[in-house]
């Protein structure tokens, strides 16, 4: 069965900032953030996703990391194993 997975904590490790840090810096409310580390997120608005992905990408400037995080460092669709569909 296809799913999503939630990568926001792996993301947060890479860039060495905590949730509370992303909350304060993008604006979101820290049960949100803890909810997507965690995987427990039904819902999030896009507005929400790019608020945390500037805050990531501006705290990853600042620790010297040149790499832009987009989407699929938070989330990541994972398809339908072909072989438990036959």
């Amino acid at each position: 069965m296809s799913q999503i997975h939630f990568k926001l904590s792996e993301t947060l490790q890479m860039i060495g900032a905590t949730r509370n840090k992303i909350a304060v810096e993008s604006k979101t409310r820290p049960a949100t953030i803890l909810d997507l580390a965690s995987g427990d997120t039904k819902t999030i608005k896009l507005e929400t996703l790019v608020n945390i992905l500037n805050a990531i990408n501006e705290i990853a400037r600042s620790h010297g990391l040149e790499q832009t995080f987009g989407i699929e460092d938070i989330i990541q669709y994972v398809p339908q194993s072909t072989e438990n569909t036959r």
